[in-house]
């Protein structure tokens, strides 16, 4: 999913060298670089390739028919970049066609969640934030695509999929959207009394909460299990699941 050239992404110089040579850079890069870059455009994936989705002003009425049949899925963190949906859907054996729209969603923002994943990163979700508007992304997806969907999110475990109203969504493309599906974190948004930290990558306004990149995230987690912030406290979240899930939820002391 990653090269080592990708480490010029990090901007922290001392984790940057450490990354590059570490044998295991790769690993760390797909952690670190979360929640990976993306247009900030419509645009289709088809078979890991990248097509902006219409040229404004002249498909608009295509649009409609495009999406017809799919489901609109808000991409709060990493569901938003290409690099990622085309790894999700890398082994779906179904139509791997899938629009992304981009807007603007009203009184809510991005935040991390109080857990952590299986390659070692903090992701994401979205919370209530009253005056806040956030840049989102829209998945529209199949039926079948959906299912694998929910598969890729720990579904049950660490994701709830719920329908929330979509009134204050205002996408570029000019579609109006009713309600769209959303993965709400189980184990929540936040850390420990009052901590909640929203993604430093998202564009936003009037943003409540304070902002932090994945490094700077993890340097929290780190610190709150007691441990030293360093590529191996990423290595051994991915490695030592007990471990990991220690590190998820809310502390109160």
């Amino acid at each position: 999913m990653f090269a080592v050239s990708d480490t010029h992404f990090l901007e922290d110089e001392h984790l940057r060298h450490q990354v590059e040579g570490h044998p295991r850079a790769q690993e760390l890069l797909r952690a670190l670089l979360y929640p990976y870059a993306a247009p900030d455009h419509d645009y289709v994936l088809r078979n890991r390739a990248v097509t902006p989705l219409y040229t404004r002003g002249r498909f608009d009425h295509y649009i409609d028919r495009f999406v017809g049949g799919r489901v609109p899925v808000i991409a709060a963190g990493s569901n938003r970049s290409p690099r990622q949906l085309a790894r999700k859907f890398s082994r779906f054996s179904g139509n791997t066609e899938i629009p992304v729209t981009m807007g603007w969603m009203e009184n809510y923002d991005i935040v991390y969640c109080a857990h952590l994943t299986s390659y070692g990163a903090v992701p994401a979700t979205i919370l209530p934030s009253p005056g806040t508007v956030v840049r989102v992304a829209i998945n529209w997806l199949l039926p079948d695509q959906l299912h694998h969907m929910h598969a890729t999110e720990s579904l049950g475990d660490h994701y709830d999929y719920r329908q929330i109203p979509a009134a204050g969504i205002t996408l570029d493309c000019g579609l109006t959207v009713r309600r769209a599906g959303a993965y709400i974190a189980r184990y929540g948004v936040e850390f420990s009394t009052g901590d909640i930290f929203t993604l430093a990558d998202i564009k936003v306004e009037n943003r409540q909460f304070p902002e932090r990149n994945q490094w700077q995230m993890l340097q929290y987690v780190a610190r709150r299990a007691g441990q030293v912030a360093h590529p191996d406290f990423i290595l051994r979240l991915i490695d030592d699941e007990t471990f990991r899930r220690a590190q998820n939820g809310r502390r109160t002391a």
